[in-house]
């Protein structure tokens, strides 16, 4: 199946299966898996949460200022992103938003300068200025600009969302003053609190996969939970659909996450990928494969092959949410003209791609050098544990395909035994303890674990006793 290319896609559809501890989805465009999520019950982003913070300690030669958000450490306030420019005073109180998620050695990020997010566009209430999608014609952008200078407070601004398009006045207004009365019940319990505190709730798995997409540019968004559906229906209407659990097997994208997790990217021509992710940078190796039996010149053959490989890398980098620093060794070229043209080829499958792929050249060796933005944590690091050479599925991510498949899994009367690693039964008996509760009482019978050492941690045997 050919992937749209940039500009030509015709429909964005969004599959999201709510499994016990989490929530997978897979974004469509035109019918071709182009970006894949991952959300946790206990690993959520904060981006975008709201606090009554803090300020602990006042950075001078950042400058800055650390700020108590009551989780593990604090967060960081760049002095940009204070209000009006003022200094910050230690001990001070103040209304934040975070922007940046903490990363290994680095604080989450945050501003006091927040953003609500509305159905038509994203109201900053601090911040003044009207920007308008550029994914919409001039004509249109400028009669909603027009429309908005009127609205809008002197100190107020919004970020026009595509999906405004058409928009009349009073549906601009109704979306602006219900941010307003939100932004102002926001202020008044943050008044009676004492910091530091959330003054938002924390949004579930389904919710967070939807905030890190442009929910307004998707057609159709299909869910199996009846929960979250009946609680976004008012807002997304019609695009919203219900349907019973299985939802990947039954669009037929029921291997699209584990293909994701492989190493091996296998071309249309026979030849092949191999895809390493380490610290410093993702280096992907191609090779020829059962491509080198191709009759004709070597030089086309090998032409071939690389085209075939620079469009499918760039699809790759996407799905598996790739980012930093990229080495691509393609099979080597030596003449010029094909190597342009595989970087060509490279640079418009990546065209599509809302984070871009910027292409540095060639260096001495013949490696094609990329750089991809970092926004998510890729697929690899969010499911599988380095390993040598190997990255397993952490047991978090056995543990929790475990309970999908007990939840799939019709049992006759009696005891359901379970054999598995003893590290994902410590997950189930652990953080996911829970969820085993839930299961049992979903299948109307006790569950029981026992612990094989000596199996590979990825597999487990479900049985009736």
């Amino acid at each position: 199946m050919a992937a749209p290319e940039r500009g030509q896609v015709t429909e964005r559809r969004l599959i999201v299966e709510r499994r016990p501890g989490e929530a997978r989805a897979i974004l469509l465009e035109d019918g071709f898996p182009v970006e894949l999520r991952v959300e946790r019950d206990a690993d959520g982003s904060l981006v975008g949460a709201l606090f009554w913070a803090r300020i602990v300690r006042v950075v001078p030669s950042l400058p800055g200022a650390f700020v108590e958000l009551g989780l593990d450490r604090p967060a960081f306030l760049p002095g940009d992103k204070l209000p009006g420019g003022g200094a910050p005073v230690e001990g001070a109180a103040l209304l934040v938003q975070v922007t940046k998620d903490a990363r290994e050695d680095k604080a989450p990020e945050i501003t006091a300068a927040p953003s609500m997010p509305g159905r038509l566009g994203v109201w900053t209430p601090a911040r003044a200025g009207i920007s308008v999608s550029r994914q919409l014609a001039p004509a249109e952008r400028a009669r909603l600009s027009a429309l908005l200078v009127d609205l809008l407070a002197p100190d107020e601004g919004i970020v026009v969302r595509s999906h405004a398009a058409g928009a009349r006045r009073e549906e601009l207004a109704a979306d602006i003053e219900r941010l307003r009365a939100e932004h102002a019940a926001l202020v008044t319990s943050a008044a009676g609190a004492k910091p530091p505190k959330r003054l938002d709730a924390a949004p579930g798995p389904v919710e967070r996969v939807l905030a890190g997409l442009d929910a307004a540019r998707l057609d159709e968004i299909i869910l199996d939970d009846r929960v979250v559906f009946a609680a976004l229906k008012h807002e997304f209407g019609e695009r919203l659909v219900l349907e019973a659990p299985g939802a990947f097997e039954r669009h037929g994208l029921a291997d699209v996450f584990d293909d994701a997790l492989d190493p091996r990217l296998t071309l249309p021509g026979g030849g092949e990928a191999v895809i390493e992710t380490g610290l410093a940078g993702t280096l992907i190796d191609v090779n020829m494969g059962s491509a080198a039996s191709r009759r004709g010149k070597a030089a086309d053959a090998v032409r071939r092959l690389n085209l075939e490989a620079a469009t499918a890398i760039a699809r790759a980098l996407r799905l598996r949410n790739i980012a930093g620093a990229i080495l691509i060794d393609f099979v080597t070229m030596q003449n010029r003209d094909h190597r342009r043209e595989v970087e060509g080829a490279l640079a418009a499958a990546a065209a599509a791609d809302p984070l871009g792929l910027e292409i540095h050249g060639w260096t001495r060796l013949g490696l094609l050098e990329a750089t991809r933005r970092r926004a998510l944590a890729s697929i690899a690091d969010l499911m599988l544990a380095p390993a040598g050479q190997r990255r397993a599925k952490t047991a978090r991510t056995v543990a929790l395909e475990l309970l999908a498949a007990l939840a799939a899994t019709p049992f006759a009367p009696g005891r359901i035994e379970l054999t598995l690693h003893p590290t994902v039964a410590a997950e189930l008996k652990g953080p996911l303890a829970k969820a085993l509760e839930t299961a049992a009482l979903g299948a109307g019978r006790p569950i029981a674990l026992k612990l094989d050492g000596a199996r590979d941690r990825e597999s487990f045997d479900i049985a009736s006793a």
